[in-house]
């Protein structure tokens, strides 16, 4: 993300002043005592001629008119932090005409705050593809089921089966704002879930229902009811899971109580959390949107 956004390398003259050997790391989010966050805050070590830098990242799948007011105050708190020049972008993921979106700087008096704005669904996707791990960004831009395909050729083409799993894993969730769920789950749904223990496990012990409920019923269509009943509690654990790990990146550490309030969220309701968390940053947010 990184080198795409800063047009910088980790080689070609670049000297760590980190450690020797390494050129990017990830900082604390959390900016204040009220647990506000920011998405992704990344530091940059730079060289002698070119100073270290901060990368700070937001991620927002729907315009919001309070972004310029709220990228100042994550400049000062992360300025108050760290001393180091900032660069900040909004990445905004889901196609919109809200003129929202063009914004990218508060001007309130002799007060100017300027920052980088991408929309995804305008970028040249060819520079997404070329790098793995921005396999998930590539689904978004200049969308197009064709394009969907490619990205599903690369991703099916990285040969560590556990990287392989987790891009594809964000290349479901980040598609799922600009496509289709049935042509998401044509590319993506099977092979993540093929490769899950807790699709497996949950495959079996319904089958096994099944079967048993196939004594009275016949024993072929206990099975495809167990088989059924497995694939869909299969999504609801994986979705349940994926939520749980995205929400604390958002909102800080859930509460007993939050955390039972997700846990009990049907699998449509899942599905829903999983696109409105990306523009929560509080627990007072991710509160608001349970009691609707």
């Amino acid at each position: 993300m990184a080198e795409w956004l800063l047009g910088v390398s980790s080689v070609d003259g670049y000297a760590s002043s980190i450690t020797p050997g390494f050129y990017w790391q990830l900082i604390d989010t959390e900016l204040a005592a009220e647990t506000q966050r920011a998405d992704s805050v990344i530091l940059h070590a730079g060289s002698a001629t070119k100073p270290n830098q901060l990368l700070h990242l937001e991620f927002q799948s729907r315009p919001d008119r309070q972004m310029p007011e709220r990228m100042l105050e994550y400049w000062i708190r992360l300025w108050r932090l760290h001393g180091k020049p900032i660069h900040q972008v909004v990445l905004y993921l889901k196609k919109t005409n809200s003129p929202l979106v063009q914004v990218d700087q508060l001007q309130v008096g002799d007060t100017r705050h300027r920052y980088g704005v991408v929309r995804l669904w305008e970028q040249d996707p060819q520079p997404l593809l070329q790098n793995p791990a921005l396999l998930p960004l590539a689904t978004l831009a200049r969308p197009t089921p064709e394009h969907l395909a490619l990205v599903a050729e690369r991703v099916a083409a990285i040969k560590n089966p556990v990287l392989q799993k987790e891009i594809a894993g964000g290349c479901h969730l980040l598609a799922g704002l600009g496509f289709s769920q049935e042509l998401i789950n044509a590319y993506f749904t099977m092979g993540i879930l093929d490769d899950s223990v807790t699709y497996q496990a949950a495959v079996a012990e319904y089958t096994r229902r099944g079967r048993q409920q196939g004594l009275k019923e016949g024993e072929r269509q206990g099975e495809e009811r167990g088989l059924q009943l497995g694939h869909n509690q299969g999504l609801q654990q994986e979705a349940q899971s994926l939520v749980l790990r995205l929400l604390p990146r958002r909102c800080g550490q859930l509460s007993h109580e939050q955390e039972l309030a997700v846990r009990v969220l049907p699998l449509e309701k899942l599905e829903a959390l999983a696109e409105a968390l990306l523009d929560f940053d509080s627990p007072e947010a991710l509160d608001a949107w349970l009691a609707v």
